[in-house]
């Protein structure tokens, strides 16, 4: 209804070219948008969303989709008019859903009392979360027998689900706001509420006791109470690109999606921000958390900020475009620690020496891949390549020598250690794909599990280490 009353308007208005770019909008976006435009499996489409971007940058994303997102290109289904149409319905206004702590408690379901355990001897350190995009389901795992024990439906997960530093819970967030908490002893869902309208990702404080959620509508980083999963604060900073848990001073580190800031959020929940260079969209936080990597969407330009000095301390220009960094895989070698990272623009992976910040090398790979992975005590980095191929790099000598093929034809994705590196999970990312597990040594596939386009697989060790 409302959305019929505001073509009409449009109509009233003179608004032609709105009206039918309402049209399009119903017809090819609002399944993934939401009708409202607030987000569904895709983000939300309002003015505060697309900050800065010009409306050449938003038909673009339409007519070409985005690389590794779920956003299809639209290039010979709509024509150029319909394509101008769109994207100028998207900027225009609509009503932001006011969501409070009253909203937040009316949406909270929790389990009646703590289940018996059923840990059943399974080492828990060995624990796997299956995030299984076909279905929107994330499974349990036993890590050792790779057998699922058990799932709780999630929704549609944009960042990775989390585990406490206890293992005893584990917690998810879906596109559309919904918090999912699953008691990992009693193997059942614990509890959840809907933290906001739309959400980009969810970090866990190193004490366990609270929650952090990136909600992009409305814009805001909500704390909750990990036990009650009650709100605790909602801190209105802007629209974030991601919040991430810190084990110092800080419990929190957030990045904006339009603001060259970074925010350090303290015990008491107050924020304290960094100027820098560049909005961060996408980084990593090296393993002493002294150091924050990222860059953003665009992808032109790799900024090393120093979260105890406050400042940046590098700015490199990216040779190959738009590195991933948030998927950096890091492991020691010959004396020093060094990052490998795909790019999502273009078929490559570079490797950079920590610390001193040196690009090392710009491996070719057969496709511009999404995630890399690597463990110490197994030989090789692991990169998806956006074929049917894995291929393997040296440590050492970053040099390409080997691959796995899940499955010739079939979408290879994402890889996943087990805790002591023995085995490596990757995904067929097909409706009738699987998760196959490979000896890390010998490249053997040792068992395959079938799932519905499965995206991620985590470790608890690997996650909480």
């Amino acid at each position: 209804m409302r959305l019929f009353l505001t073509m009409l308007a449009f109509a009233m208005l003179g608004g032609s070219a709105l009206a039918s770019g309402a049209e399009v909008y119903e017809k090819h976006c609002a399944s993934c948008h939401h009708r409202e435009r607030w987000g569904l499996t895709g983000p939300p489409l309002l003015p505060e969303y697309f900050g800065p971007k010009k409306d050449a940058d938003i038909i673009a994303a339409i007519s070409e989709g985005i690389p590794a997102t779920n956003m299809p290109a639209f290039k010979g289904k709509l024509s150029p008019d319909e394509l101008r149409e769109v994207a100028a319905f998207v900027r225009t206004k609509t009503a932001v859903p006011v969501w409070s702590a009253f909203e937040m408690l009316s949406t909270r379901k929790m389990a009646d009392a703590a289940g018996p355990s059923k840990k059943g001897g399974y080492d828990m350190e060995e624990f796997f979360m299956v995030v299984e995009g076909g279905t929107g389901r994330v499974h349990f795992m036993d890590g050792r027998s790779f057998t699922v024990l058990d799932s709780v439906k999630a929704g549609a997960i944009h960042g990775g689900p989390k585990f406490d530093n206890e293992l005893k819970n584990a917690y998810m967030v879906s596109r559309d706001g919904w918090v999912v908490k699953y008691d990992l002893e009693a193997l059942r869902e614990a509890g959840r509420i809907r933290a906001g309208v739309s959400a980009r990702n969810i970090a866990i404080s190193a004490d366990g006791r609270h929650m952090a959620v990136a909600s992009l509508l409305p814009e805001a980083l909500v704390i909750l109470d990990t036990e009650t999963l009650k709100p605790v604060r909602s801190l209105s900073m802007g629209a974030l690109s991601a919040v991430y848990s810190l084990k110092g001073r800080a419990r929190f580190l957030a990045a904006f999606k339009d603001r060259a800031e970074l925010a350090l959020i303290n015990q008491d929940f107050e924020a304290s921000t960094i100027e820098i260079d560049q909005p961060l969209t996408d980084f990593f936080i090296e393993p002493s958390e002294r150091y924050v990597i990222g860059t953003s969407r665009e992808g032109g330009r790799i900024t090393v900020v120093d979260l105890e000095e406050g400042r940046v301390v590098k700015s490199l220009k990216s040779k190959v475009r738009m590195p991933h960094l948030a998927s950096a895989a890091l492991w020691r070698a010959n004396g020093s620690v060094y990052a490998a990272f795909p790019h999502i623009g273009e078929a490559a992976v570079s490797v950079m020496e920590l610390y001193s910040w040196e690009m090392k090398k710009t491996v070719k790979t057969k496709g511009p891949g999404f995630f890399a992975r690597a463990h110490e005590y197994a030989p090789h980095i692991w990169v998806d390549t956006n074929t049917d191929t894995i291929q393997l790099i040296d440590k050492k000598t970053f040099e390409v020598v080997g691959e796995v093929t899940p499955e010739p034809g079939k979408k290879a994705m994402h890889i996943e250690f087990t805790k002591e590196g023995s085995f490596a999970l990757v995904s067929i990312w097909e409706d009738d794909g699987a998760v196959v597990v490979y000896d890390s040594r010998s490249l053997k596939p040792v068992k395959s599990l079938p799932f519905k386009k499965p995206v991620g697989k985590y470790n608890a060790f690997n996650k909480k280490s």
